[in-house]
């Protein structure tokens, strides 16, 4: 079987790359897979993106090419059509763009809430007829997505690691992992560092403290600053661009995980549209306690593994509650560990291989 995967964004190293990626790891035992480069991509060079993915993602595609091919931005229409009709099958990341595929079988990749496009044109319509199927990260990204989307889909949840997180030694840790990110400040770390201020201060929360771990560029460097003089004087500790290896051991350390993306909008392109870092700090036995918004309800069962939140006020009380509730602490803690199994890579390449049988012989 022939198989290509486009995903124009390959050098953003994010999770709907390292999906697709997932995807060519899977499909490359066996078949003959090939990742198309775009011009932007080419520049970046084929050996440069294999290699930064396969380390980035701990993933074996060395089998898998990495070709030039007329796709993205001033690409040739014939010479796409021609090009994509040697393939048994296709996968494409999509950004809400289309092209009119022709390969035997074409699946799109939706990550995020797409809305506007292409069911509302004459065009779009005739292009999104030559796809097969959608496969959805999430319901949440479904349900918002579906009705401009209007072609048969699935949900594959993505693939995560969590065979490689465990959980270790406890310590009075509150985790929270997320992209120090100045310009939208969509993590609401200021949030998180408010609500840990006033339990601290107020006496609700002795001798704990507040981790928070995301990558952060220079032009973060600003909004960083600021988040450490909000948090002069009680315990937060940042760990800009810390190392994964760095990032499972605080997984497996920390009793308590914090995610607040989402809070206060109504946007669903601003929620999180999945949450792999809170199955992650689940599989190392960290308690999650996550705003009641997007994803994230698709993965917590409130109550059970963890909670969910719509205010600060409930935020503070399901942390006070749980920190000092020490058996309902540990039993949740496993209850995290088991329920994170459920998002196990191993499931999603089993997914992905019924998938491509079902849509190869159909």
């Amino acid at each position: 079987m022939k198989v290509a995967i486009y995903s124009p964004y390959l050098d953003t190293f994010g999770g709907g790359e390292k999906y697709m990626m997932t995807i060519a790891e899977v499909l490359a035992s066996g078949n003959m897979v090939d990742v198309l480069l775009d011009q932007h991509l080419m520049d970046l060079g084929g050996n440069y993106l294999k290699d930064k993915l396969s380390e980035r993602f701990n993933l074996n595609i060395k089998t898998v090419n990495f070709i030039k091919a007329p796709v993205g931005k001033k690409s040739s229409f014939v010479s796409r059509l021609l090009f994509l009709k040697k393939y048994d099958l296709l996968f494409y990341l999509t950004d809400g763009s289309i092209f009119f595929p022709t390969a035997k079988k074409n699946i799109l990749h939706i990550q995020s809430p797409l809305v506007g496009q292409p069911a509302k044109s004459i065009w779009g319509k005739y292009k999104l007829r030559g796809w097969d199927l959608i496969i959805y990260n999430s319901q949440f990204t479904k349900a918002h997505s579906e009705k401009n989307w209007p072609i048969k889909s699935e949900i594959i949840y993505p693939p995560v690691d969590i065979d490689k997180i465990k959980p270790l030694k406890k310590e009075k840790y509150i985790l929270s992992v997320g992209r120090f990110f100045g310009y939208l400040k969509d993590k609401k770390h200021a949030l998180l560092i408010k609500v840990f201020k006033d339990l601290f201060e107020t006496g609700r929360i002795n001798e704990w403290s507040l981790h928070l771990v995301g990558s952060a560029g220079e032009g973060d460097k600003g909004y960083l600053g600021q988040l450490k003089d909000l948090a002069k004087g009680i315990p937060v500790k940042f760990y800009p661009n810390l190392g994964y290896d760095q990032l499972i051991k605080l997984y497996g350390q920390s009793w308590v995980y914090w995610h607040a993306l989402g809070f206060g909008e109504e946007d669903p392109t601003k929620m999180e549209h999945f949450g792999i870092s809170t199955v992650e700090a689940m599989a190392g036995g960290s308690v999650p306690i996550v705003v009641n918004k997007g994803g994230l309800k698709e993965i917590v069962i409130s109550g059970k593994d963890g909670f969910l939140w719509v205010d600060s006020n409930q935020l503070k009380k399901l942390t006070t509650d749980l920190i000092s509730n020490t058996k309902l602490l540990q039993k949740m803690s496993k209850d995290a560990v088991e329920s994170a199994k459920r998002f196990n890579k191993d499931i999603f390449v089993r997914q992905i291989l019924q998938l491509t049988a079902k849509s190869l012989f159909n």
